[in-house]
């Protein structure tokens, strides 16, 4: 047996394994696809940040400075399944919670950076402080709302509002180059104290980011409170009782000095009420700044007054309705007289013999006789002259204010039987007002949906004779919400409302007659038959824009709504109104620019008012108090000539005849043509449309409480001189008709009076 031949085969089979080895091994490995193999994943925090730990595998890395993380896998199959981003807290104060990846981290394979998206979220912590930067303690805000701009809503109250809370910080979103960290902000809503807020809505924003220990201002108010007489300008009563909007009851009595300070009253409405000395009717007074409040008593003083009045009056119309009882009361008196001289004289009188005088003695003792009649008369004038000149020295100055306003000494009859309606703007945020604004409200750079601003708005307005506001408009869930206040201010107001859709954008390009016919329906369907848009029966909706397009396209557009609005153009030529004015129900020409002091105003209006009442349609003429649009792209300015421009642009609008007035505008700050009252107007151009409404009123601003009395002597108020001027009335006719029948001689006849007798007594004045 030859044994080199197994030896030569077990060397053959080794040299085909080796073989093998070195040439089906590499080319299988070959085959293995590189997501199977181990490797490194590259990843980068957004945004940056230091600490962020990402779990793979058992195995943990965590990112740098820069956010950079870097974690050996043993293969990149599925590896999205397998990698965890818990949540973590990176500092005492933040933690993030993933978000998402952009890209595949299957792809980190190839060795390309995947982006790892987090939420942040911090803690914050809030205090408070009033306008004059004094703390507030915390336990004096009962609740506050915190919304973030991506709509998120922390309600607090209670232990929450005195420790501090995690906040969402920032969220990641897509963009063109990547994924990008947004920062949240915050706004306040709402500050409660005492049941009312005591902050502007949105009118204070934190961004937590930047800043952890967030500082609220409240609104608090220094306010005195005193009490005069109702018929007397006296001080009265020992204190007030405070009756806040949570229905809690605080009692403050006067000082030495007559009143009670208040020197940080929440802002609000409160129910105030004087105790001690008299009778005191609770009065509502709202507060809104540094003010002092007078309130009225009726004291035993008045009462009495007012007793004795109602008894005089009383016993004079018995009187004056009853002729025949002053013959009694005369009788009466004669007889008592007579008894008294009898007491007197013990000794007979002799009666002395009537002779016939001559008729020259006779002629004087007739002139005497009507002297004696015609005396009383003079007397009553002169007694009536003096009452009348007691009443106005003793009425205080005071007196003249009312709650919503001064009245003038002579109103003027109203220029305007027509409604008037002023547009209204309620597109204001805080930020609103950093933008092209050379003017801002008296009443604070406040935020739209702030319903308060509202109600004191649709007050001034009213005051002022306005019947009306045009709401700017259009179907956005924040217009929507804030329309929705405005209508249940206005209701509780009884004030009306119409709308101006608009329908152009930010660049004037009208909106898609898609856009429109939906907001005109969504509108119609929820207040077509609201009582607040009753202006003429139906609501009226002006479409600003409409001019863009063609008669026909209009009518498609709103045909559907027009049987249950009243649809108005916005026509700036006779030429438009005539090519459109059958769709449409009239036309609003909101001409804001225009300078009626140095044009041809009133013919234009005039022509186009001829034009739209021709059709049947309804015409809104414009008036503006001037204009200046340079900061936001105009090119012109109009000046307001210390109210003259209104006045012209007033007339000018009233001789074209229209169905209603349309003040432009009640609060357009960036066009410059409000007559809100303003850091730089003041009142002025409201109270000139009020004297040209002849409403005969001065518009304060705020409308918060009447003025202070005077308080510091004794003296009759406006009520109590009316009181005595009233006496006066019925008593002069009673004293002169008893005066004339004393003086007439015995034995002389008198027509008997018919009826009461008093237009008798007055015939003798």
């Amino acid at each position: 047996m030859d044994v080199t031949r197994p030896i030569a085969r077990a060397v053959l089979l080794s040299l085909v394994a080796a073989a093998l080895t070195v040439v089906v091994l590499p080319t299988a490995a070959a085959a293995r696809p590189a997501s199977a193999r181990p490797g490194t994943l590259h990843l980068q925090t957004v945004p940056p940040l230091s600490g962020v730990v990402v779990k793979v595998d058992g195995r943990v890395a965590t990112s740098d400075a820069k956010g950079r993380i870097r974690v050996d896998v043993r293969n990149f199959v599925d590896l999205k399944k397998r990698v965890a981003v818990p949540e973590t807290r990176i500092s005492p104060d933040r933690k993030v919670v993933f978000d998402r990846f952009r890209g595949d981290v299957d792809a980190g394979v190839r060795g390309k950076v995947v982006e790892l998206g987090l939420r942040t979220a911090r803690l914050v912590s809030w205090s408070f402080i009033d306008r004059f930067g004094n703390t507030v303690p915390a336990d004096r805000v009962t609740a506050m709302r915190l919304r973030s701009n991506t709509g998120e809503i922390h309600d607090l109250s209670g232990a929450e509002l005195a420790r501090p809370r995690w906040v969402a910080e920032s969220r990641t979103q897509q963009g063109p180059q990547g994924l990008a960290s947004k920062q949240l902000y915050y706004v306040v809503d709402s500050a409660m104290v005492d049941g009312t807020s005591v902050v502007n809505r949105a009118g204070q924003r934190f961004v937590p980011w930047d800043q952890q220990a967030w500082v609220v201002q409240l609104l608090f108010f220094r306010v005195s409170f005193t009490a005069t007489d109702m018929f007397f300008t006296q001080r009265a009563g020992d204190g007030i009782e405070l009756t806040r909007a949570d229905g809690g009851v605080q009692r403050l009595p006067f000082g030495r000095d007559g009143t009670a300070l208040v020197p940080d009253l929440p802002r609000g409405t409160y129910t105030i009420t004087v105790f001690g000395g008299g009778v005191s009717f609770g009065r509502p007074v709202s507060i809104s700044k540094d003010q002092e409040v007078t309130l009225t008593v009726i004291s035993a003083a008045d009462l009495t007054l007012v007793t004795v009045a109602v008894l005089v009056v009383a016993v004079g119309l018995i009187l004056l309705g009853r002729p025949h009882l002053l013959g009694r009361l005369r009788r009466a008196g004669s007889a008592l007289t007579a008894r008294y001289r009898a007491r007197r004289h013990s000794r007979p009188q002799h009666r002395r013999r009537l002779r016939t005088k001559p008729a020259a003695v006779r002629r004087q003792h007739v002139q005497a006789a009507d002297d004696r009649r015609s005396a009383p008369a003079r007397s009553g004038a002169a007694l009536l002259l003096l009452l009348a000149a007691l009443a106005v020295t003793l009425l205080p100055s005071g007196t003249a204010h009312a709650e919503a306003g001064h009245r003038r000494d002579t109103p003027q009859p109203s220029a305007a039987p027509v409604p008037v309606l002023a547009y209204y703007y309620i597109w204001f945020n805080p930020t609103s007002w950093n933008r092209a604004k050379i003017d801002y409200p008296l009443l604070g750079r406040y935020s739209s949906d702030d319903t308060e601003i509202m109600r004191r708005h649709v007050r001034m307005a009213k005051t002022a004779g306005i019947n009306g506001f045009l709401v700017s408009w259009k179907h956005t869930p924040q217009l929507d919400e804030r329309l929705a206040k405005l209508v249940e201010v206005a209701r509780e107001e009884k004030f009306r409302l119409g709308i101006v859709y608009q329908g152009l954008d930010f660049a004037r390009t009208p909106l898609a007659f898609d856009t429109v016919r939906t907001d005109l329906s969504f509108f119609a369907t929820r207040y077509a038959t609201d009582p607040v848009f009753d202006i003429f029966g139906r609501p009226v909706v002006v479409w600003t824009g409409s001019d863009r397009f063609t008669a026909a396209q209009i009518k498609e557009t709103v045909g559907g709504v027009r049987g249950k609005l009243l649809v108005l153009g916005n026509a700036k030529s006779i030429g438009d109104v005539e090519s459109n004015q059958a769709a449409l129900d009239g036309q609003a020409y909101y001409w804001s620019s225009v300078d009626p002091v140095t044009g041809t105003t009133g013919r234009k209006l005039a022509e186009m008012a001829r034009a739209v009442h021709q059709r049947g349609g309804l015409w809104i003429a414009p008036v503006t108090p001037g204009f200046d649009a340079r900061l936001v792209g105009g090119k012109r300015e109009v000046p307001r000539r210390e109210g003259d421009t209104l006045r012209a642009s007033f007339a000018a609008a009233r001789l074209s005849q229209p169905d209603a007035i349309g003040v432009i505008s009640w609060n357009e700050f960036s066009e410059n043509t409000h007559i809100e009252p303003s850091e730089r107007f003041g009142a002025a151009d409201i109270n000139v449309l009020a004297d040209l409404l002849g409403v005969g009123v001065d518009v304060d601003v705020p409308v918060d409480s009447s003025e202070p009395g005077d308080g510091g002597h004794w003296g009759l108020s406006a009520w109590g001189a009316l009181l005595v001027a009233g006496a006066a009335v019925v008593l002069l006719p009673l004293g002169v008709a008893f005066q004339r029948r004393r003086s007439t001689p015995a034995g002389t006849p008198r027509d008997r009076p018919t009826g009461t007798g008093t237009e008798d007594l007055f015939a003798d004045l």
